[in-house]
């Protein structure tokens, strides 16, 4: 009995070490579960950061993508597609390891409206995000009211002819030939002064007089001034006597880093890469043109001296004043002459000055930039 008494309590201290095991196990058990829990959770706010890090930087690259595609609109490109055509574009930003890229297209929905969809790509290449975007072209608004208008006095007379019956461009079989309208020949603020043959102007009525041009009528031209027009120039030159425009290029090719390349108005075109071609071209001093061809918008700053065998399809706008003598010269579209410094215009020998609502709308379409349309423009495609 004593044997037995003697060795209970024995039993009991080393049930409690056993318990006292199982406790210990079990804590480190909950600890290591709890230490296990937040590196779990840490790990994945971790990987939602890195993925949101670069699902922001693939937007953001189609972002910079979609702007930079407006920003830099090719004229010469994408203004000249068929509708439902479409063009590439592509880009990188950044450098390096960093560096994140998109690509995409311009696709022409019809004659004003382009679809552009740009895919941003992480610097990783794990992950894409679309953008597409509507746009519009904005044409340039210019208001030709007649074949020639000026602001000082002038000499109209020889063969010349100031014609204000629409005519589109010889060859250009493209342009409507019904519905034309008929403007005068000529505008000018009064004919004082002025020496006008009514035998070399055509037009309804072939003279208009009307004292409140200024500088708007020159220099004004919807949304864009004089400024920013000449901003958008292609082609840039000035302080060249007898200069002689013509087409540079090839067949499928045009070369217009030339500033002698004015485009190829002849149809069918005699260097074909250019017929598309229609620079806006800022002439900084006085333009004195011997002969020779070109296209599109031509703003000079000073005057405009044609004297034989130049021909001009587009919009015609000479700070100065015009002097036209010799045979061949003919300008297609619409011809302004601002005569800052109020000098006698002079049209002689047999020039010619034709309206063409064909041959100005054709060099402004040519020339408009594309832009977001006003309400909702883009969307993220998923």
């Amino acid at each position: 009995m004593r044997a037995t008494n003697a060795g209970a309590p024995r039993r009991r201290r080393g049930a409690e070490r056993g318990f006292a095991l199982a406790v210990s196990i079990f804590a480190l058990v909950i600890i290591a579960a709890l230490v296990t829990g937040a590196f779990f959770a840490a790990r994945q706010e971790m990987l939602v950061g890195l993925n949101s890090r670069t699902s922001l930087s693939a937007f953001s690259a189609a972002e910079a993508g979609l702007n930079t595609t407006i920003a830099s609109w090719n004229t010469g490109t994408w203004n000249s597609m068929a509708v439902g055509d479409s063009a590439a574009v592509s880009g990188t930003l950044g450098s390096g390891a960093s560096s994140s890229t998109y690509s995409g297209y311009v696709r022409r929905l019809n004659t004003q409206l382009y679809l552009i969809r740009v895919t941003g790509t992480d610097h990783a290449g794990s992950t894409q995000r679309t953008l597409a975007a509507l746009t519009r072209l904005q044409l340039i608004q210019m208001n030709f009211n007649a074949a020639l208008t000026v602001r000082g006095s002038t000499t109209v007379g020889g063969s010349s002819l100031l014609d204000g019956r629409d005519t589109p461009p010889t060859a250009w079989t493209s342009c409507p030939s019904t519905g034309l309208d008929t403007l005068p020949g000529i505008i000018i603020p009064s004919t004082s002064g002025s020496s006008l043959d009514l035998a070399n102007i055509q037009g309804d009525p072939k003279v208009v007089t009307d004292p409140s041009i200024n500088d708007s009528t020159f220099f004004k031209f919807g949304d864009l001034d004089w400024n920013e027009l000449v901003a958008m120039a292609t082609v840039v030159g000035g302080s060249t006597s007898n200069f002689h425009p013509g087409p540079v290029g090839t067949a499928t090719t045009c070369t217009t880093s030339d500033n002698q390349n004015w485009g190829d108005p002849a149809k069918p075109a005699t260097v074909a890469g250019c017929a598309n071609y229609f620079p806006i071209i800022h002439w900084t001093t006085n333009l004195n043109v011997a002969q020779g061809v070109g296209q599109g918008i031509l703003l000079v700053d000073g005057d405009i001296e044609a004297t034989g065998h130049f021909e001009f399809y587009g919009p015609v706008i000479a700070r100065g004043h015009l002097k036209s003598t010799g045979t061949g010269n003919h300008f297609w579209g619409g011809l302004m002459a601002a005569d800052v410094d109020l000098e006698t215009n002079t049209v002689l020998g047999n020039a010619v000055i034709s309206y063409s609502s064909c041959a100005l709308a054709t060099a402004l379409q040519y020339n408009a930039p594309g832009r977001l349309v006003r309400e909702r423009s883009w969307a993220e495609v998923f």
